[in-house]
């Protein structure tokens, strides 16, 4: 039990609470939004989500590497791709190195499968991206953006999209018209209507079909690591089921 206890706490360190051998309710919140989206996606084709906020440190990149676990776990190809050039944190969250990552192949200096690191964990692929303060916009409202999406749905059964906040920057709404849905994670007590109703209608604007939000970092004494807090509740329905 402590070695398991150690294991999640390094996990949670680097923001991944989901692997094949967790039986936490963490675990249990991520295979929950896991069953969600798969009912709001049925179809053969590759599934494509995109995550963002409304600000930052709402958790979205938490929260979209750990829905990308889950479906690895689950037998899905899939690929993480990260987006949010101004802030990147996928490479942290699976301790690799960016290596240029997505930034480079669209500069024209790599190519893309350069770009990709293999098989971090079973049947998960990543797309990392080394930080710009550049303008980066157009990028995504390229042509060879959206031929990067194309060529890569070929090669996956899923593909998560972290993006930057809605509120410091636009390639939320532009990149959503890539995927199937769009998440929006809310960290409690973060944001107030205003921001999030900016939020939908920035994307609503775009034609982004929402599939719904995920309320984060709810600290109510529950389930934490540091300063995160996931599904609480989750937590006190989980031990009560389980104990019977």
């Amino acid at each position: 039990m402590a070695r398991d206890r150690d294991r999640d706490i390094q996990q949670a360190q680097r923001k991944i609470f989901f692997n094949e051998d967790t039986n936490s309710p963490m675990a249990e919140a991520f295979r929950g939004l896991r069953t969600n989206l798969y009912f709001m996606n049925e179809r053969e084709e590759c599934h494509v989500v995109v995550f963002t906020s409304s600000v930052p440190k709402e958790g979205k990149t938490t929260v979209a590497a750990n829905y990308a676990m889950s479906t690895a776990v689950n037998g899905k190809r899939t690929l993480i791709i990260d987006c949010d050039i101004k802030r990147p944190r996928i490479d942290n969250a699976f301790d690799i190195e960016a290596r240029g990552g997505l930034l480079a192949h669209l500069r024209g200096e790599k190519e893309l499968a350069e770009c990709i690191v293999r098989e971090r964990y079973r049947n998960l692929d990543i797309l990392p991206t080394k930080g710009s303060t550049e303008y980066t916009t157009e990028m995504f409202h390229s042509q060879k953006f959206a031929g990067v999406v194309e060529e890569l749905k070929k090669n996956y059964d899923q593909i998560v999209i972290d993006t930057a906040p809605v509120g410091v920057a636009g390639e939320a709404g532009i990149i959503s018209k890539h995927a199937h849905g769009v998440v929006v994670v809310c960290g409690y007590d973060m944001i107030n209507k205003k921001q999030l109703m900016h939020t939908k209608k920035h994307l609503e604007n775009a034609g982004a079909n929402i599939y719904g939000a995920v309320v984060n970092r709810i600290d109510r004494s529950g389930y934490a690591y540091g300063s995160y807090s996931y599904y609480t509740d989750y937590y006190k329905y989980y031990n009560e089921y389980q104990q019977g």
